[in-house]
């Protein structure tokens, strides 16, 4: 084999298991991307209603860490949220779109958590 055959087996490899990594809980700088959908979630226990933003997967995402809540092992759906006012209103606008989100994650672990990886947003791009 020639070296740039083994250098590209080299690069074919890392891109697979790369492609594979779960998201790190409580890390910034985890990516994912899919479909933004607005959901209405009616919680009857506590006569509540709420929207989430929830990012539909075309591949399933899983979550590592060190809580037992973070530990996802496959989910093709993500809350998403932000606590910045500016991003909250350009998610608004662009439900429905294909976006890539960047943040930091963690597992649900509340009421409030509608879907098993939970996004805090710091940054994201539409796609299409």
């Amino acid at each position: 084999m020639t070296r740039a055959g083994i250098a590209l087996g080299f690069v074919a490899a890392f891109a697979a298991q790369t492609a594979s990594a779960c998201m790190i809980a409580n890390r910034d700088g985890e990516e994912a991307e899919g479909r933004l959908e607005r959901v209405k979630i009616t919680t009857e226990a506590y006569d509540q209603t709420e929207t989430a933003f929830i990012l539909l997967l075309p591949k399933p995402a899983c979550l590592e860490g060190e809580d037992e809540y973070d530990k996802i092992e496959s989910t093709k759906r993500i809350h998403i949220f932000s606590m910045d006012e500016k991003i909250r209103r350009k998610l608004s606008t662009s439900v429905g779109k294909t976006i890539r989100v960047r943040g930091w994650a963690f597992g649900e672990h509340t009421v409030h958590h509608h879907a098993p990886i939970v996004l805090n947003v710091t940054g994201f791009v539409e796609r299409r």
